[in-house]
């Protein structure tokens, strides 16, 4: 209770506080025109420019104190001048949205700055902040749901956002905030103060380190690719908006988003977004209360730019889905089977389970034009999260309640059985990096130089309690298709694991990119050199599983990568980079709790084409990525995590986006990835290599298209996603069926009667014939899909 008060009084009074600056501003905003769907455009990788200023104010004197007073002609309105960031730069204006508005021009490439998509020597999308309002995204969870080659794997209504790219683990723990590794709220991030969600697929040791995330202080390395947030500033007009929310099945909000720019020349900006949420979701008995506040202030002056953002997050989840382990190698034939899915929004968790995270994080970042071709930059980011936690964790064991084996239990499809833990973790993680880019003319060839270090650093802590010290006295059992309602809550009173874990990454990176024939030709190469480091403090340190002092190691990751363009509107691509997989520390929910696996290297290469209409730009790219594996051998209580050879994926992936008509858009793709376990060990009697690897479907489809109706002002929106079946367990004997969602939408631009401005409604339903089916694979788990949701917003600008 003291959590729901002290979440709804930190939100509530933020967004109080936004009304209020909302009345005394608008004053200031009266005859200003309404705020656009897009940013003013700006181009990327262009040659340094200038910054264009606005002229200077002419006066006049007066020529006589008798003359005779004349009527001023009402004032020109004047559009603003659109800020520049020079070609060295990153701050200031994100690159444009391109033609259709829901994907971008260009994005951030870490050390190697902004680039369009025709100059980038990888597959990267930056979905904009157009189609996060427009598809009415809660997290970045739904923004990812226009991605082929992204799949969410955790449980919808679980309140966590870890995914799989390109086949590959990328931690919630993992997305970085204006490009700083781990920043970003650390289970999930509410979508509304999001400019753009940079999608880059692909290891990225180069262009952004390491990653620090996942299980403990560990990460997976990012090998499939990044998932960057840039927040949102003020642009060059005002903002004052308030929007109306409703998700079903009684969950209702607002989010509010006021920005200013202030100083002769527009070089102050303020911006405030914030949200609030609260009320049952689509699941049977759940209650999710959201909320976060968000300031972002920004300073863009002749020759250096700042910007600064401040935010905390909470929710509070009552009770959250979790996903459910699948039968282990070593029970029972008979029971080895994965039951059909309950019936769409049935809640198969215990009423008393609870989950409550809170983040606060900020990140600063600046940049200094030393001279028109050379810029210094820095950044720092601070990221505090806590959660506080009880659940059971279902074991899927098909049999009757009141036994794990056979016998002397009975055969009983989606017989569940699970030991219910109560836990709070602390992450503190501080990020910063600095450097330099520089551009140089050397006869016909110019140099796009890059120098970078970059340090992460995370400290872990990690409690859990239980019923008592015998494993096989807690547990509790239920069925999969019966509500567990009349199960009571333990006392929690003993402590059952207990560490600290910290780690540091720290690196630096140089790197050249070298253009000629007016861009036509760029060739990339760049180096990183990085340093791994983690130690250990584990209360409940075994001779097996000691403490750890603090260990370091240290790798170089080069890249190459080139771009040729035959044609203006045509790019062929290549590259070949390296990622890093950090040392992983084995969390509390396994029995070799504490063991580290060192460091590995990950592979790619990569090679596609791009083809640009102006209109509409369709990308093809084929892959190959390899990685060491870690996997979940058997479950429940006697579940550890082992080494098991690598993981190598291949893949074909064809993304489209843009316009076909100017009232016709598409966003989508395909993606075919075969990924396969290679040079792996024998796993319950069963030799695993060369079989299929874990929760990656072989073949992925995201069709989304919008049509302006000859109807005035309507627009109809329509998405189909397609993942084809998956293989839940090493040895492949287990396996999820494919499955297909089909979503539909629509919204509707009205003008205001009270002041001329735009009025947006907009409805939308997911999954619209309320499928039921297992979403994803994961390491020895599996997950279920969201029942029909239905989205309502309104939107009313001031």
């Amino acid at each position: 209770m003291t959590y729901k008060i002290a979440t709804r009084n930190v939100v509530r009074a933020v967004s109080l506080g936004a009304v209020s600056y909302l009345a005394l501003s608008l004053d200031f905003a009266s005859g200003q025109k309404a705020f656009a769907q897009s940013l003013p455009p700006v181009t990327v990788d262009a040659p340094t420019q200038q910054r264009a200023r606005p002229a200077a104010r002419r006066t006049q004197p007066s020529t006589s104190r008798v003359q005779r007073r004349v009527a001023a002609p009402a004032p020109r309105r004047v559009e603003p001048v659109p800020y520049l960031t020079p070609s060295t730069g990153t701050l200031g204006a994100p690159p444009a949205p391109y033609a259709g508005g829901q994907v971008a021009t260009g994005g951030s490439l870490g050390l190697l700055g902004n680039r369009g998509v025709m100059n980038t020597p990888f597959n990267q999308t930056s979905y904009t902040a157009e189609l996060i309002a427009n598809q009415q995204a809660r997290t970045i969870r739904d923004v990812l749901a226009n991605d082929p080659s992204v799949r969410v794997i955790q449980a919808a209504g679980g309140g966590a956002d870890g995914l799989f790219i390109r086949g590959f683990y990328y931690d919630s723990g993992d997305y970085s905030l204006n490009g700083l590794a781990g920043i970003a709220p650390y289970y999930s991030t509410g979508a509304n103060f999001v400019e753009r969600v940079e999608v880059l697929k692909g290891p990225s040791a180069l262009l952004n380190g390491m990653t620090v995330g996942g299980t403990g202080a560990t990460s997976g390395g990012a090998v499939g690719g990044t998932v960057n947030l840039i927040t949102k500033h003020a642009p060059d007009v005002d903002i004052t908006r308030l929007t109306g929310t409703y998700v079903s099945r009684s969950q209702f909000g607002q989010i509010t988003d006021v920005s200013r720019r202030y100083g002769e020349h527009k070089e102050w900006g303020v911006r405030l977004n914030s949200t609030y949420s609260n009320g049952g979701t689509p699941w049977n008995r759940q209650t999710d209360e959201f909320g976060n506040a968000v300031l972002g202030l920004d300073y863009r002056g002749e020759n250096a730019r700042v910007e600064v953002d401040i935010g905390y997050q909470a929710d509070n989840l009552n009770p959250p889905l979790r996903f459910f382990n699948t039968p282990g190698a070593t029970a029972a034939p008979a029971t080895q089977f994965i039951p059909a899915p309950p019936k769409a929004g049935l809640n198969f968790q215990v009423p008393w389970a609870y989950y409550t995270p809170t983040d606060f994080f900020s990140t600063v970042r600046s940049e200094v034009d030393l001279a028109d071709n050379l810029t210094a930059y820095a950044a720092f980011g601070y990221h505090d999260s806590n959660i506080n936690y009880a659940y059971p964790s279902p074991n899927i064991s098909n049999i009757a309640p009141g036994a794990i084996t056979i016998p002397p239990g009975t055969l009983q499809a989606g017989g569940l059985w699970s030991r219910p833990l109560m836990g709070s973790e602390r992450f503190e993680t501080l990020a910063g990096e600095a450097g330099v880019r520089a551009t140089v003319d050397t006869g016909p060839v110019r140099h796009a130089l890059n120098f970078n270090y970059s340090e992460n650093d995370r400290t872990y802590d990690q409690q859990v309690r239980t019923r008592s010290a015998n494993a096989l006295t807690d547990i509790i059992f239920w069925n999969l298709y019966t509500e567990p309602t009349n199960i009571p809550k333990p006392n929690f009173t003993t402590l059952s694991a207990s560490q600290v874990t910290h780690v540091n990454l720290s690196s630096f990176g140089v790197s050249d990119t070298m253009s000629t024939w007016n861009n036509r030709v760029q060739l990339t190469v760049g180096v990183r050199r990085q340093t791994a480091g983690s130690e250990i403090n584990n209360v409940f340190a075994t001779v097996a599983n000691p403490n750890r002092p603090f260990q370091s190691e240290s790798v170089w990751t080069p890249a190459y990568a080139l771009v040729v363009k035959p044609v203006e509107n045509i790019s062929l691509y290549a590259n070949y980079i390296e990622g890093l997989q950090t040392p992983t520390v084995v969390g509390g929910a396994f029995t070799n709790v504490g063991t580290v696996f060192p460091p590995s290297k990950t592979t790619q290469a990569e090679a596609g084409v791009k083809f640009d209409t102006g209109r509409l730009t369709t990308t093809l790219s084929m892959f190959e990525i390899e990685q060491a594996s870690i996997i979940a051998v058997g479950t429940g209580v006697t579940a550890t995590q082992q080494l098991n050879g690598r993981q190598r994926n291949r893949g074909t992936e064809l993304n489209v986006f843009g316009e076909i008509t100017p009232e016709f858009r598409v966003l989508g793709g395909v993606a075919l990835i075969d990924g396969r376990q290679v040079a792996t060990p024998t796993v319950a009697g069963v030799n695993t290599d060369g079989r299929k690897a874990v929760g990656v479907p072989g073949f992925n489809a995201n069709i989304g298209a919008e049509w302006d109706t000859p109807l005035r002002d309507l627009t109809l929106t329509g998405r189909v996603i397609y993942t084809a079946s998956q293989y839940a367990n090493v040895t492949n004997t287990l396996s999820i069926p494919e499955w297909t969602r089909v979503d539909i939408g629509a919204r509707y631009t009205l003008t205001s009667p009270w002041n001329g401005k735009p009025i947006v409604i907009r409805a939308n339903v997911e999954n619209v014939f309320n499928k039921t089916y297992w979403a994803s694979a994961y390491s020895g788990v599996i997950t279920l899909a969201a029942p029909r949701t239905y989205l309502v917003s309104t939107t009313f600008n001031f």
